[in-house]
């Protein structure tokens, strides 16, 4: 393949069609990629690790193959997951001569599944932040304007896919990583429920059960795809799940029965989404009424808003992670080798006791329960993903001396307000790229629905993307 914009073209299963006829090659689909990558990583910084020579290799021998997505050139995120080939740095300089580890269970059904590892994606150190920007490696750019961030914790991957890199990347949602990168830069952005993807076989969990790991993508198919390649139980997994009856990607083909959706511009902080996103919310609304739900306006309790469980949750298995690299190599990490969040989150972990950690557990139940109260009344949620328009590059600070926790909070948590507290629920959720600003930059639309209801999700979103098409709206720094 010669035509790197055919190919950007593509979404995973469109790809993965022409390679399965024979049109394209698996070598001449990951060639097409690294061009792109070499086209483009110089200025959004996407790609942090490269293992092209093996992923040509792996190309020529896979021939038209097997597995859903054989061929198809991936990106995994450089957290949370292990590859044999590549080492997991976190984003930080402390890991910076990591070893590689065996792959990851998913890694694993990545591979099953016939997709082609071409290297790793920029994340923010532990992924502790919704701006991509590490110390050790520098900004990653948004494709729609390289002066913006493209979210995090997932930008890497984000930007990777927006810019047309490979058709879908990895991604891990803690707070939001998946869904506020998937918003910034126009692309499908899906968290499943809780233990609907492996975390194992090193991690029992992660981020004391608020992560999930899957995929950004370009297309609601994609999406559906890639949770049937990765969904079901796992050997000494936390949570089992076993895997459903009919594909995601059957399910989604099915018109949605008619849902009661509740929608609200305000998180349970108070901040309330800018007027330009609060506007494009009210058009998702006409356009759920067209397709004949009923929209219901609703205000969420105010007393389930999510931080400071959800931090009492990350921060101590951040904290272990750093403690179990210092045993490794028998030294402290120094300060410059860690970033400010990082050694802030350390701090608060080390007073932290086990009390308190399982007061920080009841608390997120207590959250889930209320949020399962609440929603009684309806089938969905719907909010914008983000608050604001993606900051700049440096706007939100947690690396620097000049770090205060509170004003990072502040910046964090009016940029995304409505994303973390579904990871406190463990609830599917999904942005949506349905509408742009006047000044052309995409905006997530975020629809939630009960734990366990995936399918449903997804096929409510197959809807939308029928209805409002954004497979064609692509940035400037496209293929």
């Amino acid at each position: 393949m010669t035509d790197d914009q055919a190919f950007a073209a593509f979404d995973g299963c469109g790809l993965a069609e022409e390679i399965a006829t024979g049109r394209i090659t698996p070598l001449e689909a990951v060639d097409a990629a690294i061009r792109i990558i070499e086209r483009h990583n110089p200025l959004l910084n996407a790609v942090v690790m490269e293992r092209f020579d093996a992923a040509r290799a792996e190309a020529k021998r896979a021939g038209a193959g097997s597995g859903l997505f054989a061929g198809v050139p991936f990106l995994a995120k450089d957290m949370n997951v292990f590859t044999a080939d590549m080492p997991t740095t976190f984003s930080s300089r402390f890991f910076a001569k990591a070893a590689p580890r065996p792959d990851s269970e998913i890694v694993q059904r990545w591979k099953q599944a016939g997709l082609i590892i071409l290297g790793k994606t920029s994340t923010p150190e532990f992924a502790a932040d919704f701006v991509t920007e590490p110390s050790f490696r520098g900004p990653c750019r948004n494709p729609w304007n390289p002066d913006l961030t493209p979210g995090g914790s997932s930008g890497g991957a984000a930007a990777a896919v927006a810019s047309g890199m490979v058709p879908l990347a990895h991604g891990t949602d803690s707070g939001g990583s998946i869904r506020v990168p998937a918003a910034c830069c126009g692309l499908v952005g899906f968290k499943p429920s809780r233990g609907l993807t492996p975390s194992g076989p090193v991690y029992p969990e992660l981020a004391g059960g608020l992560n999930c790991d899957h995929a950004l993508t370009r297309s609601v198919r994609d999406t559906a795809a890639m949770l049937d390649i990765t969904v079901g139980p796992e050997l000494g997994g936390a949570y089992y799940i076993p895997k459903p009856a009919e594909a995601y990607r059957d399910a989604i083909r099915r018109k949605p029965v008619r849902r009661r959706i509740a929608y609200t511009a305000t998180a349970p902080s108070g901040v309330t989404a800018m007027p330009e996103i609060v506007a494009l919310l009210h058009r998702t609304v006409e356009v759920l009424r067209r397709q004949g739900h009923e929209l219901i306006p609703v205000a969420l309790p105010g007393d389930v808003d999510p931080y400071d469980a959800a931090a009492k949750l990350w921060m101590p298995p951040l904290a272990l992670e750093i403690e179990e690299r210092e045993r490794a190599l028998g030294r402290a990490a120094r300060d410059e080798e860690l970033e400010a969040l990082s050694r802030y989150s350390r701090q608060v972990a080390a007073k932290m006791t086990a009390l308190d950690y399982l007061r920080a557990r009841q608390r997120a139940h207590d959250i889930t329960v209320a949020m399962a109260r609440f929603s009684e009344s309806f089938d969905l949620l719907l909010t914008s993903t983000i608050g604001t328009l993606p900051p700049a590059i440096g706007a939100i600070d947690s690396r620097s001396d000049r770090f205060d926790h509170d004003a990072w909070q502040e910046g964090a948590y009016y940029f995304a307000p409505f994303t973390e507290l579904f990871n406190i629920t463990g609830q599917p959720a999904i942005s949506l790229p349905l509408f742009q600003t006047e000044a052309g930059m995409p905006v997530g639309m975020q629809l939630i629905a009960k734990i366990g209801q995936d399918a449903e999700l997804l096929q409510l979103a197959a809807a939308l993307e029928a209805d409002l098409p954004w497979r064609d709206v692509r940035p400037p720094y496209w293929s």
